[in-house]
C-alpha cells in the first residue's frame, strides 16, 4: 500500500480516506498553514432556505445502510449510529443527495461513542470534489481538540494547528463526554467560515473549489453517533442553484439529443454506405447483361448477314419454280412435325392419365388389404379374449372345487378316497350322470350328503380331458 492518502469509492456516494501520518508531516511542511480569521470578515449571508433536512428517524435513501465487517452505519432512535471497526483507516460517508450549492450552510451535532480507543475522531467532510482530489474536513477527538484539514490531490494540508500537533488545537469549547457538538459551517466559495457550539473558530479561503458533495468523517476503530444534518442556503444562493439545475439537465438533454442524432446519422452513413454497394452491385449486374445483350445482337447481326447472303444467292441461283417447291416442301414438313408433336402430347397425356388411374387403384387396393387385416385383427382378438375368459373361468371352477375338496378332507379326516383314473370310463360318467337326475328321497339325499365328497383335482381334470 501506498504511503500516502486513498480515496476508494467502493460503495456509491462513499469514499474511503487512507492516510499515513508520516507522510502527512512531510507533506504539512510543502504547505503554509493559513489562518485568515483576522483577515476577512465572516459571512453575512442569510441561509434561509432549507435544502436538505435529515433527522435520522428512518432509513432513507440520502445516507448510506452499511452492515459489514468494516462498517456499521445505521439509523437508530432518530440518531445515525456510524461505528468503524477497521483499525487504521478512516472513512467518508457521503450522502446522496447531490450539492449544486456554491452558498450554503451546513447544521449537524455529532458525538463520539464509548470505546476502549482513545484516539476516536469524527467530524464532517465537505466540498469533496467530483474527481476525488479536493475536500475539506473538520474534526474532533475526546481530548477536546479540533483540527481543520484539506485535501490537495492525494494529501491533506492542515488549516489549524501546527505541523508537531498535525493540526490538532486545544479548544475548552467542545463538549464533554456523552454530550453532543454543533457544528456549523458556512460556505460562500471561496470563503468557509467554522463555528463550533455556537463559537466562531477560524475562517478560511480555498481556491478554484466547484460543489461538491458532503457527509461525515469518521476516525479508525471509532464510535459516534449524529443527531441531525442540515443544508441551507441563501435566496439567491437557490436560484443560482436552480438555474444550474435547469442548465446541467438542459445540457445533459442537449447531450442526450446529440447523442441520437449522432446515433441516427450513423445508421443514415451506414445506410447510405448499403445503399452504394447496392448500387454499385446493380450496376454490375446491368454491365454484364448488356454485355450479354451485345454479344447476342453480334451473333444475331452475324446470323441475319448470313441468311441475307443464302437469300440473295437463292434468289438470284435459283428458278422461282423451284424456290416455289422448296417452300412448300418445307411448309408440308413444318405441318407434320406440328401434327407429330399433336401425337406426341396425345400419348404423353394417355400416359399421364393411366399413371394417375395406377395409382388410384393401388390405393384401392391398399385400402381394401388394410381394412381385411384389421377386421381380421379384430376377429383374433375376440377369440384370444374368448379362450382368456375360458381359461380363467376354468382355473376359478378348479380352485373352487379344489377349496370343496380341503373342505371336505378336513370335515372328514379319517376316509380315504383311491380312484383309478385308468378305470373311469365315459359310459360310468353318463351312469353316474343319470342316476344323479333320478329323483331320490330325502333319507337317500341326506345319505350322500354324508358319504360323498369330491373327487381329487387329478381325477377331475383327467374326466375333462376325456369329455
Amino acid at each position: 500500500m501506498p504511503n500516502f492518502l486513498l480515496i476508494n469509492r467502493k460503495y456509491d456516494g462513499i469514499i474511503t480516506l487512507q492516510l499515513s501520518v508520516s507522510t502527512i508531516i512531510v507533506w504539512t511542511l510543502l504547505f503554509v498553514t493559513p489562518t485568515n480569521s483576522d483577515a476577512q470578515n465572516p459571512i453575512s449571508t442569510e441561509f434561509g432556505q432549507i435544502q436538505l433536512k435529515e433527522d435520522f428517524s428512518d432509513k432513507n435513501e440520502n445516507w448510506p445502510y452499511l452492515t459489514t465487517m468494516e462498517n456499521l452505519y445505521v439509523p437508530d432512535k432518530d440518531e445515525y449510529f456510524m461505528h468503524r471497526r477497521h483499525k487504521s483507516n478512516p472513512y467518508a460517508i457521503i450522502t446522496d443527495w447531490k450539492n449544486n450549492l456554491s452558498t450554503f450552510n451546513i447544521l449537524t451535532a455529532l458525538k463520539l461513542g464509548p470505546a476502549d480507543n482513545e484516539s476516536q475522531t469524527i467530524g464532517v467532510i465537505f466540498l469533496v470534489q467530483g474527481d476525488g482530489k479536493g475536500a475539506v474536513a473538520f474534526e474532533f477527538n475526546k481530548f477536546k481538540q479540533y483540527r481543520i484539514k484539506q485535501l490537495v490531490g492525494a494529501y491533506y494540508k492542515f488549516l489549524s494547528g501546527d505541523n508537531e500537533s498535525q493540526g490538532w488545537v486545544k479548544y475548552s469549547g467542545l463538549a464533554g463526554k456523552n454530550d453532543y457538538n454543533e457544528l456549523d459551517v458556512r460556505i460562500n466559495l471561496p470563503q468557509i467560515d467554522i463555528y463550533l457550539n455556537g463559537k466562531f473558530l477560524q475562517s478560511f479561503d480555498v481556491m478554484d473549489y466547484k460543489p461538491g458533495g458532503m457527509g461525515f468523517l469518521i476516525g479508525a476503530d471509532t464510535k459516534a453517533k449524529a443527531d441531525y444534518f442540515y443544508v441551507y442556503t441563501s435566496d439567491e444562493g437557490k436560484i443560482e442553484a436552480e438555474l444550474d439545475s435547469k442548465q446541467k439537465e438542459d445540457n445533459k438533454s442537449a447531450v442526450e439529443q446529440l447523442s441520437k442524432m449522432r446515433y441516427e446519422l450513423e445508421q443514415q452513413k451506414r445506410s447510405l454506405k448499403e445503399c452504394e454497394l447496392e448500387r454499385k452491385t446493380a450496376v454490375s449486374v446491368l454491365e454484364d447483361g448488356m454485355a450479354d445483350l451485345r454479344q447476342q445482337n453480334d451473333r444475331l447481326a452475324l446470323r441475319n448477314g448470313q441468311l441475307q447472303e443464302f437469300k440473295n444467292q437463292v434468289l438470284i441461283e435459283v428458278d422461282e419454280d423451284v424456290f416455289l417447291t422448296l417452300a412448300e416442301n418445307l411448309k408440308s414438313e413444318i405441318i407434320k412435325n406440328q401434327k407429330l408433336e399433336s401425337q406426341v402430347q396425345v400419348y404423353r397425356d394417355s400416359l399421364k392419365y393411366t399413371h394417375a388411374k395406377y395409382s388410384k387403384l393401388k390405393l384401392a387396393l391398399l385400402d381394401k388389404a388394410i381394412k381385411k387385416a384389421e377386421k381380421e385383427k379384430v376377429i383374433r382378438e375376440a377369440a384370444e379374449a374368448k379362450e382368456t375368459t375360458e381359461e380363467i373361468e376354468a382355473e376359478l371352477e378348479d380352485n373352487r372345487l379344489t377349496k370343496e375338496q380341503e373342505n371336505w378332507e378336513e370335515a372328514n379326516p379319517n376316509v380315504t378316497a383311491e380312484v383309478d383314473t385308468a378305470k373311469v370310463k365315459e359310459s360310468n360318467v353318463e351312469e353316474l350322470n343319470e342316476e344323479a337326475s333320478k329323483p331320490k328321497n330325502s333319507e337317500e339325499v341326506a345319505e350322500q350328503e354324508i358319504e360323498a365328497r369330491p373327487l381329487p383335482v387329478k381325477v377331475r381334470k383327467a374326466q375333462k380331458k376325456q369329455d
